[in-house]
């Protein structure tokens, strides 16, 4: 019996503590579920922007670079399908070229729109470069209207079920 009464005080007590917790705004990160960190772009003009000022889209963004094959290959497929969804998605690309000449080239080559590219000529210096742990490969991000990771290493599969 005393057994069964302390069941019913615990189960009471945590019934009562689980409706007092607040749910919890999601913290910056890298990862699903979290907020993305602050990006500062630089453009082919050397103009700069804020991933903030993007607030209010969903965006994704690519990381690249003109040597990594893999990376230019997603980067063509991302831009090709948002541009032939005609969506309300921005796309950003990202470049991590130290040589801007071999980037305008392969812009050319590829097709690519300037006003979605962006680059940082320090390449694998870069602190974003570091920050988001590219070293371990270029990946994508699918983020929403506040700022918030929905998916990581989207594809335009992917993206075709999610949006």
């Amino acid at each position: 019996m005393k057994y069964v009464n302390f069941c019913l005080i615990a189960l009471f007590s945590l019934a009562l503590s689980s409706g007092s917790v607040k749910d919890a705004a999601p913290s910056l990160g890298y990862y699903p579920g979290e907020i993305i960190p602050e990006i500062v772009l630089t453009d082919l003009e050397g103009d700069k922007y804020k991933l903030s000022e993007f607030k209010g889209n969903k965006v994704v963004v690519n990381f690249w670079a003109t040597y990594d094959a893999h990376s230019r290959a997603t980067n063509i497929r991302l831009h090709n399908y948002l541009k032939m969804i005609d969506s309300d998605v921005t796309f950003i690309s990202i470049a991590f070229d130290e040589n801007i000449n071999v980037l305008d080239r392969t812009m050319a080559m590829d097709n690519l729109d300037e006003h979605s590219l962006f680059c940082d000529v320090r390449g694998t210096e870069s602190d974003l470069y570091r920050d988001f742990k590219l070293s371990r490969g270029f990946r994508s991000y699918l983020i929403d209207e506040n700022g918030v990771i929905i998916a990581m290493n989207v594809t335009p599969e992917d993206l075709s079920i999610i949006l």
